[in-house]
């Protein structure tokens, strides 16, 4: 059995999977702290939705070459049972990783400290790709490539009820095919977060989305989020929601979007029921010290920005449309 073979590994060992598939039915649980697991290029194929998950519960733990997969389908759920991948401990890695399915999340980390996810594959989930919460903190999220996310693909979010934000988490490499639901790239909450290096497209809502959320999820400030050097395609096609290609938006009752950057980002192909290319809103939070810097429109018609905060708690400036200078206010 998987789970003992696992269970009888000692800090510093090394378990080798051979080839093939392993099914289980419930949890499998890391609880040992040092130990490298290579999956050999296996699958784990989880049978239970109730209880599909992979938790990595201990510090410096390796997860590499090794393909994860649940049920494609079926209500979404959201409990740590039910992620496909749970991360929570102190400077765990996984690498070389492949999801298809899960009954909640991708990957899932919580109150993980010092991980890295490099090189990992997520699609067909029921709720988001890569979810990062529970005061998270020095990550590295690079090369991951994301399809048909039920929810946001690439999510740091930091709630109210947390014991902190989740903070300095660093993003490179990432490519989001599309989404069935919810948004690209987003920070809900969370401070000194950077994306570099990115391409979004097909994405339900805004492609990128730097936000407070109130009721019912009451998220936490944003403080010091760098997003740069990417392409957003065909963005919010969902026609029930008007979020743009880009959204900033503080949206909780005291709490404030604040030192954001967003520069050098090709837009293109925005559905027009987005209504707009951009958007700077404060609604009931406050906006301050945020520049949009360096946006490439297509031949779009929609409005390149829509925005509701007050002058001079932003800047927008170095934006072109069909290769010419436009002025934005």
């Amino acid at each position: 059995m998987l789970q003992a073979r696992i269970d009888s590994l000692k800090p510093g060992d090394k378990l080798t999977l051979d080839p093939g598939a392993y099914r289980h039915s419930g949890v499998i649980r890391v609880s040992v702290p040092g130990v490298h697991i290579d999956g050999g290029g296996s699958t784990l194929q989880a049978t239970s939705d109730a209880t599909s998950a992979v938790q990595i519960t201990a510090n410096d733990v390796e997860l590499t070459n090794i393909r994860l997969t649940a049920p494609i389908g079926g209500p979404r759920r959201d409990q740590l049972d039910q992620h496909k991948l749970v991360i929570s401990g102190r400077n765990d890695t996984v690498s070389h990783v492949t999801i298809v399915g899960s009954a909640a999340a991708g990957i899932f980390v919580t109150g993980a400290q010092n991980f890295t996810l490099r090189d990992v594959s997520v699609s067909d989930t029921r709720a988001d790709g890569v979810h990062i919460t529970g005061g998270s903190a020095n990550g590295v999220v690079d090369d991951l490539r994301t399809d048909a996310t039920g929810d946001d693909a690439l999510a740091v979010v930091s709630y109210a009820s947390d014991s902190g934000p989740s903070h300095d988490i660093s993003a490179s490499r990432i490519a989001i095919a599309s989404t069935r639901w919810g948004r690209g790239i987003s920070v809900v909450g969370g401070a000194n977060v950077t994306v570099r290096g990115f391409s979004v497209a097909n994405t339900s809502a805004a492609g990128v989305s730097v936000v407070t959320e109130g009721s019912p999820y009451f998220s936490r400030a944003v403080d010091r989020v760098e997003i740069a050097n990417g392409t957003i395609t065909s963005a919010n096609t969902d026609p029930t929601v008007v979020h743009g290609a880009i959204l900033l938006s503080a949206a909780n009752p005291g709490t404030s979007v604040s030192n954001v950057s967003i520069s050098n980002v090709g837009i293109a192909a925005t559905t027009p029921t987005a209504e707009r290319e951009v958007a700077i809103l404060a609604e009931g939070g406050s906006v301050a010290n945020v520049a949009v810097t360096g946006i490439r429109l297509d031949n779009s018609a929609l409005s390149p920005l829509a925005a509701n905060a007050p002058a001079g708690s932003f800047t927008v400036t170095g934006w072109t449309a069909k290769g010419e200078p436009i002025a934005v206010s």
